[in-house]
């Protein structure tokens, strides 16, 4: 909490000054208000005075509309800030969420990251815009009706004070007992949140398999438990408001028999008594912000406690450059050297004392079991991850001390994932690069995702649905495919991105990228031997280790778990 004030609120310092200058004369005018019809009932009404009532009056409405404006700039300041404040961690907290690793982004998650950048902040902002409005005015108001009411009658003060402090020390030890069951409640939104995105991406998984009464049951008996806890949090804090309501107006009844009392023994005038309870009806409409403030302290300091935890989070890969990028120079482009890397929370390392080289301008291709570590490799080359143990390097410059941003501008990468944006073919493979149309119009025939592009209705204009609902498998691997080799990079990496292809189709892709990056490094994991057989190299890997690096020939002659994979295989195909 300390961080976010000061990184997030402190820096809003001068605006939150004239806000509680503003508030300050707010009370101050409400009181002269209050002071003046005290001078009228002492010195007006008594003395039958009605030039001093006439006048009286036409200063009580000029210190009212001086009230009312500053209550309107009050409401201007507070809503800028909380706007600003929200504005600014949205994106800070976007721009770390970018900054994220693979390993950081599935340490949170996509979905309590989403909840975070959203519901998080939006907590904060109405609780903010309430806050800062309402929350500095309390103080004031305290204070001043304390001394106000002092001044006139210390017994009947006295009073009004005891309740006060009886009613904020209950309120804060509940609000601070709620705060567990609100972080819980959170956590479970969470999991609500997850839960709804994996079954709208698997809606179709779900229908193959007649699961859709199994899992709406499922989301009702977990959304269940959400409403219930929800509930009981609620509950905690729900009875503040009144039970505040309860003892103040049972300090009021308490102020009226001590007064009536002090009254009858002439200790103190009915002006007096009059202007004493306007006091405390004052004090009282200004209490009632309290309550609400306190109920929704517990979540704002909750949700709070889970942006920092995403702000603060150092990411797993640091750029921290101390070294200009390297010229391609000699035949050694990347080098893994006795390279480990684990996942969080893994029995064991996904890639073990990984040794490899990839030569500049030659193709290096990846082979093993489902499991055996090849997509983790590939990834350090982009820097998705950084290894645990050992050292990647390019041109023999380690990676962790290359600028990240200059490294992938030299890394084109296409993900075994086919990622596809809610935008134009276009803006698709050209992912922002600026690549002219024509380029983008080549990388696409090259792929013979051109295919596709020739039947859309306003070809590479053409909006893509979400996730590339309106194409198909192996259309959305294609358009992937054009995308990396639209990239003008040194090195290009294919995460085993033929696996959706035709043999027909594949052998024609293959053919086309591979005379367009002739003379580049190219790195293709795969999971079929025909897809890397031409390779000038094949790396052969199981369980997290290399076991072989060689041609196809030599592998072939040489590695048993390589001809057990070719034998499979062909068998399959009826060799």
């Amino acid at each position: 909490m300390k961080l976010f004030l000061k990184d997030y609120v402190l820096p809003y310092w001068k605006h939150i000054l004239l806000l509680a200058m503003f508030i300050v004369l707010q009370v101050f005018l409400q009181m002269q208000v209050l002071n003046e019809t005290h001078a009228v009932l002492n010195s007006g009404v008594a003395a039958q005075d009605m030039d001093f009532i006439a006048a009286a009056g036409i200063k009580m409405l000029a210190l009212t509309l001086v009230y009312g404006l500053a209550i309107v700039i009050v409401s201007y300041l507070s809503a800028y800030l909380s706007a600003s404040v929200t504005c600014d961690v949205r994106r800070d907290l976007f721009k770390h969420i970018m900054s994220f690793s693979q390993k950081d982004f599935s340490r949170f998650g996509g979905s309590t990251l989403m909840t975070r950048l959203t519901a998080d902040t939006t907590r904060i902002q109405i609780f903010m815009l309430n806050a800062l409005r309402n929350a500095l005015l309390v103080p004031v108001v305290i204070v001043a009706i304390v001394i106000a009411t002092a001044m006139i009658n210390v017994t009947l003060c006295a009073i009004l004070v005891v309740a006060f402090a009886v009613t904020i020390t209950f309120m804060v030890v509940r609000s601070r007992q709620s705060m567990p069951m609100f972080n819980e409640v959170q956590q479970e939104l969470d999991t609500l949140n997850t839960l709804v995105k994996e079954k709208a991406e698997g809606a179709r998984t779900i229908r193959a398999f007649g699961r859709q009464r199994y899992e709406t049951e499922r989301f009702a008996e977990l959304n269940e438990e959400y409403r219930i806890d929800s509930q009981n949090a609620a509950l905690k804090i729900c009875y503040l408001t009144p039970l505040a309501l309860i003892i103040m107006n049972l300090a009021v009844l308490l102020i009226y028999y001590v007064g009536s009392v002090e009254l009858q023994e002439r200790i103190i005038s009915i002006s007096d008594m009059i202007l004493f309870f306007q006091y405390v009806t004052y004090f009282i409409s200004c209490l009632a912000i309290v309550p609400f403030i306190v109920t929704t302290l517990p979540k704002t300091i909750v949700s709070t406690a889970r942006l920092e935890e995403v702000l603060y989070c150092e990411p797993s890969v640091t750029n921290d450059p101390k070294g200009v990028m390297p010229e391609a120079e000699g035949d050694a482009d990347i080098v893994f050297e006795n390279v480990s890397f684990g996942y969080e929370g893994a029995a064991k390392d996904a890639v073990s004392d990984v040794t490899v080289r990839m030569g500049r301008g030659k193709t290096t291709a990846i082979i093993g079991a489902t499991g055996s570590g090849k997509s983790t490799l590939v990834q350090m080359i982009p820097r998705f991850f950084d290894p645990k143990s050992g050292r990647v390097t390019f041109h023999g410059a380690d990676l962790r001390d290359l600028d990240v941003g200059d490294l992938r501008d030299r890394v084109s990468y296409a993900s075994q994932r086919t990622m596809i944006l809610e935008d134009t073919v276009y803006a698709n493979v050209s992912m922002g690069s600026g690549v002219s149309r024509e380029q983008a119009e080549e990388a696409c025939r090259l792929t013979m995702f051109s295919e596709a592009l020739d039947v859309m209705p306003d070809g590479l204009d053409t909006v893509m649905a979400r996730g590339g609902m309106n194409v198909s498998g192996g259309q959305k691997q294609r358009l992937s495919l054009a995308r990396a080799i639209c990239k003008d990079a040194d090195v290009y990496v294919f995460d085993d991105c033929f696996s959706a292809l035709d043999a027909k189709t594949e052998r024609a892709v293959r053919a086309n990228i591979r005379e367009r990056l002739k003379g580049k490094t190219v790195v293709m994991v795969a999971q079929k031997i025909n897809t890397i057989r031409d390779a000038d190299s094949i790396v052969v890997m199981d369980k997290g280790r290399v076991v072989m690096q060689g041609t196809h020939d030599e592998l072939m002659e040489s590695c048993q778990i390589y001809r057990e994979i070719y034998a499979t295989q062909s068998y399959s195909e009826g060799e």
